[in-house]
């Protein structure tokens, strides 16, 4: 083998030869993490090979169980047993170590001032500046009259926060909204949402 590659499993069953004749294949290689189905494995597809799934994790199965300790004052501790099983490639001691400090650089991330600064700016926009909570309610909800709706339609005034951006004034300047119309959605607005136009 190449000074670089290593085979792990030497017993791994690759074929039946059924005949007596000399098998020769070649063998392409790829890196990553996870799993990768036969169709993702390869970027250059090629009708010359024979593509399988890969699994790129060297650990392949964990088990774990937690028992209670009791001390002489009664005092419970837990104890944690690990369980790890692993291709070859890796110890389990490896394994662990490794998770463990990949878990503590991701969670040590999280405590670091600019995550906790930027964190604290987003709480102090959502206070400055509060969404109206009936903002997405579509007017269909309104239940107002035929015309009113089409009218409201017309202008592609589609919920309550279309709706909202308009001042008394500007919605009797829609076309066929008359004076009738207006007063009915003010006063559906008042009824229903506790909404007044100013």
């Amino acid at each position: 083998m190449p000074s670089n590659l290593e085979i792990i499993n030497p017993n791994h069953y690759i074929a039946t030869i059924s005949t007596s004749n000399c098998l020769e294949i070649e063998f392409k290689f790829e890196y990553g993490t996870g799993y990768k189905l036969a169709g993702q494995t390869f970027a250059d597809k090629s009708d010359d090979f024979l593509q399988i799934d890969a699994i790129f994790m060297p650990v392949q199965k964990v088990d774990f169980k937690i028992e209670n300790v009791y001390d002489n004052s009664n005092y419970i501790t837990e104890r944690l047993f690990l369980d790890v099983w692993t291709n070859g490639s890796i110890s389990p001691e490896d394994a662990v170590s490794n998770a463990s400090e990949f878990i503590i650089d991701l969670f040590s991330s999280l405590t670091k001032n600019n995550v906790i600064q930027g964190i604290n700016e987003l709480e102090k926009k959502d206070i400055k500046s509060p969404l109206d909570p009936h903002t997405n309610i579509a007017i269909e909800e309104l239940q107002l009259s035929v015309r009113a709706y089409n009218c409201l339609k017309r202008a592609q005034i589609n919920t309550i926060g279309d709706l909202l951006e308009y001042s008394p004034e500007k919605l009797q300047e829609l076309k066929n909204f008359g004076r009738k119309s207006a007063d009915e959605v003010f006063t559906t607005l008042k009824t229903k949402l506790g909404i007044v136009l100013k």
